[in-house]
């Protein structure tokens, strides 16, 4: 098995990787699947939550319908470990978006709440070395242990 000086194991890291990969694609793709059935009412209520920012409602309304499709193609690509980076990237951004959104609505809470994720986004980064298992690696479960 191979391991390094901390007498972790390589598959452990990978594993590790895989699950908050894994996880952190379902909470996104989530998101946007239960707000596609209703996809314009949820983009007319985000627009009408904007009305006292300085940011004009059409904008806010084309912006509402964008942020579901970039958390659902964010989401299949995390749950699928396609191009993992890229999407780590994307939501990292997505979320800088969305904090000034709720900046401007003085919604700190919320804004908390991203942090959260774009923090996550980000540590994930840092460790995309440990991205096995997927498109991009092939689902190689058998070798889980190869460096």
């Amino acid at each position: 098995m191979a391991t390094d000086t901390t007498g972790r194991s390589l598959a452990d890291r990978r594993l590790g990787f895989a699950v908050l990969r894994l996880l952190l694609g379902i909470n996104m793709l989530g998101r946007s699947l239960v707000r596609l059935p209703d996809i314009d009412g949820f983009a007319s209520g985000m627009a009408e939550s904007f009305a006292d920012t300085i940011l004009p409602g059409p904008f806010v309304y084309v912006f509402g319908l964008t942020v579901v499709a970039v958390e659902t193609v964010i989401g299949g690509m995390l749950i699928l470990g396609w191009k993992t980076r890229w999407a780590l990237v994307a939501m990292g951004l997505l979320m800088c978006s969305l904090t000034v959104g709720m900046l401007l609505q003085q919604n700190y809470g919320t804004v908390a709440n991203i942090l959260v994720y774009g923090t996550v986004a980000s540590l994930m980064l840092f460790v995309t070395r440990y991205d096995y298992f997927g498109i991009d690696r092939g689902f190689s479960w058998a070798n889980a242990e190869r460096p």
